[in-house]
């Protein structure tokens, strides 16, 4: 049974405006995380930065509050068509000053200018990560350069890191091209999906998928994604996947920090009952100590 204490919850949805929130905003969304039992935060590197320019503040915030930092948000620069990743190291030096073994990386593109380039981007940036003892999950999006689970599959496996894996997010596993697909899913490694991030899609979608994303995801369970299909197939492979809620909604932004996070945890309860969340851990090389 899920608890509040398995899932690290996406700060930025807690925050009026995501990318303006200030240092007020941030301790308030955490503050509102610890109040409702979560066990830890995915933190954009942004609101780290705009609670102090020194993450150890940030840390010292979410320790004092008996959080964790599972997850830093998000390296974009792997897939530049330079090949110059120009926020890979910055996010990786976050995560570890924060002690999260985790981070996102995704593509903004709308289309790879050079696709081996880009697989060989994730492919470095995932090693780099791995000599910090980090996991790299790659997002797709419906509508940039890897819009689905299939493009994710093909290109972390084209990458061949073992510390890569795919973050699922069900907003966009349900508005990818084509919409779910249990059975690519069904024949993936449970180690391929190292994260999901918990949140519903309406019936119809809108006519800005973006601005959807980013303002009008209904909690878990209001919606359509079919979550107990959903848990079963990742059961039936092993996936232990972070599960990070990520409700991105104006009208519930507007209730205020602590209302919102407990509805959001009160939906995750009640929606994701099977097993398979895992806490955060490092990964390993093959015969490393662990």
């Amino acid at each position: 049974m899920t608890v509040p204490a398995d899932l690290g919850l996406c700060l930025a949805t807690l925050l009026p405006d995501p990318f303006a929130a200030d240092a007020t905003a941030v301790l308030s969304g955490l503050d509102a995380a610890a109040e409702h039992g979560f066990g830890g935060v995915s933190a954009w590197s942004l609101h780290v930065m705009n609670l102090d320019p020194d993450p150890k503040v940030f840390a010292g915030a979410v320790r004092d509050r008996d959080l964790e930092v599972r997850v830093v948000e998000a390296a974009t620069g792997w897939a530049a068509a330079d090949g110059i990743d120009r926020d890979g190291d910055f996010t990786l030096d976050m995560a570890e000053a924060l002690g999260a073994g985790q981070i996102v990386a995704v593509t903004l593109e709308a289309a790879f200018a050079d696709r081996q380039r880009a697989v060989a981007g994730f492919a470095d940036l995932c090693d780099r990560a791995a000599e910090r003892g980090i996991n790299v999950a790659l997002e797709f999006l419906p509508w940039c350069a890897v819009p689905d689970l299939a493009s994710a599959c093909a290109l972390t496996g084209a990458a061949g890191r073992p510390n890569g894996g795919i973050l699922l997010d069900t907003w966009h596993w349900q508005r990818q091209p084509g919409g779910p697909c249990p059975e690519i899913l069904a024949g993936l490694p449970g180690s391929a999906i190292q994260m999901v991030q918990l949140c519903d899609a309406a019936e119809v979608p809108g006519d800005d998928p973006m601005g959807e994303a980013m303002s009008a995801r209904p909690l878990p369970g209001e919606g359509v994604v079919d979550f107990a299909a959903l848990a079963s197939v990742l059961e039936e492979i092993g996936a232990t996947p972070l599960l990070c809620p990520e409700v991105f909604n104006r009208k519930l932004v507007a209730e205020g920090p602590s209302t919102f996070a407990g509805a959001i945890a009160d939906a995750c309860i009640s929606t994701w009952s099977s097993g398979g969340a895992s806490r955060p851990s490092r990964w390993r090389p093959l015969g490393s100590a662990s």
